[in-house]
């Protein structure tokens, strides 16, 4: 579902809409939330914080998604996207969530990056 030119797109408006100046609109907040409750509110939990009501059937916990931006390790759009992606780093590579990406389209990876940033402690 994502072409080449899609994730390069992608990062880029990341990046980009990772700046102070860029501010989701309320209706990306809630269109990411939406996202969020149906295809990562599972694992991540309801509160983002990684406690899911799935969290005992996984390999390994799922990251807390409200201190990425405390991690410093990129933006969290960025971050996000990584993941969706399977591109991520983890600690071994069995350890990394499932694929999304042909769940998701670039829309929804947008909004829910928007809501992501919006938990950040």
């Amino acid at each position: 579902m994502f072409t080449k030119a899609t994730t390069t797109t992608l990062l880029f408006a990341a990046l980009i809409g990772s700046s102070a100046a860029a501010a989701a609109e309320a209706g990306d907040l809630d269109k990411g939330r939406a996202v969020y409750a149906q295809r990562c509110l599972h694992c991540h939990g309801e509160n983002a914080d990684g406690k899911g009501h799935l969290i005992d059937f996984l390999k390994v916990v799922p990251a807390d998604l409200t201190v990425l931006q405390q991690q410093k390790k990129g933006c969290v759009a960025e971050r996000v996207l990584k993941a969706v992606l399977g591109r991520h780093t983890t600690t071994a590579p069995e350890h990394k969530m499932p694929l999304l990406k042909d769940n998701l389209t670039p829309e929804d990876v947008y909004f829910v990056s928007e809501f992501v940033k919006s938990v950040q402690k």
